[in-house]
């Protein structure tokens, strides 16, 4: 497995007191991730679709807190999303804790946080008793690419269309 030293957390249940307002700090990120990734506007399509993804039978989340480091803020600068086994569909094992979402600022790519994320995400999923996760990734998202690789990740079936854009993705077991 790979490691990192930047600091994220597991967020509990109820954690400063307000999980919505976490969600949806989470949830602002992921559309203005997407949105910077693919050099578009911001798609209400995609703000849709991670909401559903945060009412899912959640594993856990994982978040880098914003400006203040307590989230007190609301704000998230990366975070790291795992649903229950099931929650994911596609390829890949039937018991595979399920990497819904994980974004990181774009203003702090490269600084190794999603690489925390996503080792924090991992074994907060095998501390709940998975051994295996999941994810889904755009083949053409090269950087994503190299670090879930990097993590020990393998592509599993064949390529299929993202359910939003039709770009080709690939399941990813770990």
């Amino acid at each position: 497995m790979i490691d990192s030293t930047a600091a994220v957390r597991v967020a509990e249940p109820g954690d400063s007191g307000d999980r919505d307002r976490i969600d949806r700090a989470c949830i602002d990120l992921w559309a203005a991730a997407v949105a910077a990734r693919d050099g578009l506007a911001e798609d209400p399509a995609v703000r849709v679709r991670a909401a559903a993804k945060f009412a899912a039978d959640r594993v856990a989340l994982v978040v880098a807190p914003g400006a203040d480091d307590t989230g007190n803020a609301g704000t998230v600068r990366g975070f790291a999303l795992v649903t229950a086994p099931g929650t994911g569909g596609g390829a890949g094992r039937a018991d595979a804790a399920y990497l819904s979402l994980l974004a990181v600022d774009p203003t702090a790519q490269g600084s190794g946080l999603g690489r925390a994320l996503l080792v924090a995400a991992v074994d907060a999923a095998r501390a709940a008793g998975h051994e295996h996760c999941m994810l889904h990734a755009l083949e053409d998202n090269a950087p994503a690419l190299r670090l879930y690789r990097s993590a020990g990740f393998r592509p599993v079936g064949e390529p299929f269309p993202h359910a939003l854009s039709g770009r080709p993705t690939r399941t990813y077991v770990v």
